[in-house]
């Protein structure tokens, strides 16, 4: 348990900082449960529906104690986005991530470890790092967060090995309090995670997963081109279409062009540059849907999406729900299709086949991802390198898809950790004494005007890493570009400054010593149980388009262990003539959006073909 000092003598003071920081006059349901339940000390798990503001039950509480608050998040792009927003709120925040040079961690921890900060982000594979562990015990930590904290658990659907480490951290701060967050986890996975966090006292707060507002649509057919056009005419206002594959995105952008709708294709392989142009002409409301793979909406701010359509199933229901849930954060009426057809279970069961390479496949994966960056053996350990998954398909002669699946599997058996794809940005940090960079800066030829212009450019760079634009520098200097990537980087060399240059690439970060590739394995068992357990998640999910006879809503909601009490009216289920649940009084854009069932169509013909018969006959 957290001791005394840990705990803040006016938990009331939790309504001023939601108004002073936030502007918010009140909690939405369950968050000021969770908040009191934190600043009393007590470890707490969060379990809120997608939209029900999981950020705030730390964010708030921390600032009330006026103490550190570590957050683990698995995502650089949600790390990105939180300490964006607080920092625009005046909360001195940091994050400490995969693509970081050393000086730039070091430079991190001994702000926190000074009480520079109010907030620091930590991605799961850096705690247990060296520089991290030595800090450990100077950090003033009043709370550890968890963020997305399904992915300690191997039941759950996106697990992660690094997650494991918090608990270490735990040990070495016992009088630290822990809240856990997570928008989907069943009651076996909650119970892994307080397991696994290593809670005094078994404490889950749990929001209602039950969006009343958001209603759920299962369509089956063989032209879900047309479906999707129907429903893009009867559901007005932003949306959202995700598929599967990156090729699938240009083609229904295309294909809405040409219907007038404005949209545009999103996937991880665009420029970053050409991703943040789309999402924040999407933002703005400029665009009206976006096509987009998985890549799209974890971190997206944007409250009032009206639509969210699925062309493919997900694997599982909590990515369903997950995504599903995008639709509707305002609280207003919204909808989400799932449009499926002939094909896409055998494509599900293939997909979920694929995920599981074997070994070998495994091994030459490892061994060309080791060969390309010269990792000798033994050497590498929390070294970051870039992933160019087609440079390792072209070295080991695998299919793409392998090779993004065999880098999963060394994953999930905890020997890298994989970011995702996001643009990080140049950064340049000082780390001379100023006597040295003042004699560099008169004497240098060489050196000397890039100094200049960096100081002159940029602020603060002394104090932390600062995101810097060599494009720019060149302009002022009147160099080649190339100059001056080659000349930061020879600063670097020389201690002068700490220059990490931007990226676009994934990356990944060994989590133990570069192994022998041919004699590397993978628990046999382990990987056995992941498979039975990924196969369970996308029965569920095929279970879920399959029945017609219980309310979607409620078949979803009782997925995740809440019970329904009335079903909700107006899935595609409530509203068939073939139960007998009741319809919704009011009807709506969402009533019959796309025409008749496919059993409707199939009664239709009879009776035409009967009234033709008739006609014959009687002709």
């Amino acid at each position: 348990m957290p001791s005394p000092s840990a705990v803040p003598s006016a938990p009331s003071e939790i309504h001023a900082v939601l108004q002073r920081v936030w502007g918010y006059d009140r909690f939405r349901p369950r968050q000021e449960e969770i908040v009191r339940a934190v600043l009393e000390g007590k470890d707490t798990l969060a379990l809120l529906p997608t939209g029900g503001g999981k950020s705030l039950c730390f964010q708030v509480p921390a600032l009330a104690m006026g103490r550190l608050c570590l957050v683990v998040s698995p995502l650089i792009a949600l790390m990105k986005d939180q300490v964006g927003r607080l920092r625009e709120r005046g909360i001195a925040a940091r994050a400490i991530v995969s693509t970081m040079t050393r000086s730039e961690i070091d430079n991190a921890l001994e702000s926190a470890a000074l009480g520079k900060l109010s907030f620091l982000y930590v991605s799961p594979e850096r705690l247990a790092s060296d520089l991290f562990l030595a800090r450990l015990p100077r950090l003033p930590l009043g709370l550890i967060a968890v963020d997305e904290a399904h992915c300690i658990s191997q039941w759950g659907y996106d697990f992660r090995p690094a997650y494991l480490k918090i608990a270490e951290v735990r040990a070495l701060r016992p009088d630290v309090p822990v809240i856990a967050l997570t928008a989907s986890a069943t009651a076996t996975v909650a119970k892994d995670i307080m397991e696994k966090l290593a809670f005094s006292t078994p404490n889950i707060v749990r929001g209602s997963f039950r969006r009343p507002e958001l209603t759920l649509w299962v369509s089956k057919g063989e032209d879900k081109h047309g479906r999707l056009l129907r429903v893009l005419d009867n559901v007005a206002g932003t949306a959202i279409v995700y598929v599967r594959e990156r090729r699938s995105t240009a083609r229904i952008t295309a294909l809405l062009s040409q219907h007038g709708i404005s949209a545009a294709a999103y996937h991880a392989g665009l420029p970053s540059e050409e991703r943040d142009r789309i999402q924040q002409a999407w933002t703005e409301g400029e665009l009206r849907c976006m096509v987009a793979t998985n890549a799209f909406g974890m971190g997206i701010d944007k409250a009032d999406v009206r639509l969210v359509v699925h062309m493919e199933p997900p694997a599982d229901l909590e990515s369903y729900y997950q995504e599903a849930g995008r639709a509707g954060r305002d609280g207003k009426a919204s909808f989400a299709f799932l449009l499926t057809g002939p094909g896409d279970e055998e494509k599900m069961r293939e997909r979920l086949r694929s995920s599981f390479p074997s070994i070998e496949h495994v091994r030459k994966v490892y061994q060309a991802f080791s060969d390309t960056h010269g990792i000798a053996l033994g050497s590498g350990l929390l070294e970051t390198y870039p992933v160019d998954i087609r440079a390792l398909a072209d070295r080991t002669s695998l299919p793409v898809l392998t090779i993004t699946h065999a880098l999963k599997a060394l994953e999930l058996d905890g020997k890298l950790s994989l970011s995702d794809g996001l643009r990080t940005p140049s950064r340049a940090l000082i780390i001379a004494e100023q006597r040295v960079v003042y004699g560099l800066r008169v004497n240098s030829t060489r050196h000397g005007p890039l100094l200049e212009a960096l100081l002159r450019m940029y602020g603060g760079l002394f104090e932390e890493p600062v995101p810097i634009d060599e494009m720019r520098m060149a302009r002022m200097l009147d160099w080649q570009a190339a100059t001056v990537v080659a000349r930061l980087q020879e600063l670097n060399d020389q201690k002068v400054i700490s220059y990490r240059q931007r990226s676009d690439l994934p990356s990944a970060t060994l989590l133990v010593p570069r192994a022998d590739a041919q004699r590397m394995t993978i628990d046999p068992s382990a990987l056995s149980a992941r498979e039975q357990r990924a196969t369970a998640r996308m029965e569920a999910m095929l279970d879920f388009i399959e029945q017609t006879s219980e309310c979607r809503s409620a078949r979803l909601i009782n997925y995740f262990d809440e019970v329904q009490e009335e079903d909700c009216g107006s899935c595609d289920v409530c509203r068939s003539d073939r139960t007998t649940y009741p319809k919704s009084s009011s009807r709506s854009n969402a009533s019959e959006p796309l025409g008749p069932d496919q059993d409707s169509l199939r009664l239709m013909r009879w009776e035409m073909d009967e009234r033709g018969a008739d006609r014959t006959v009687k002709g």
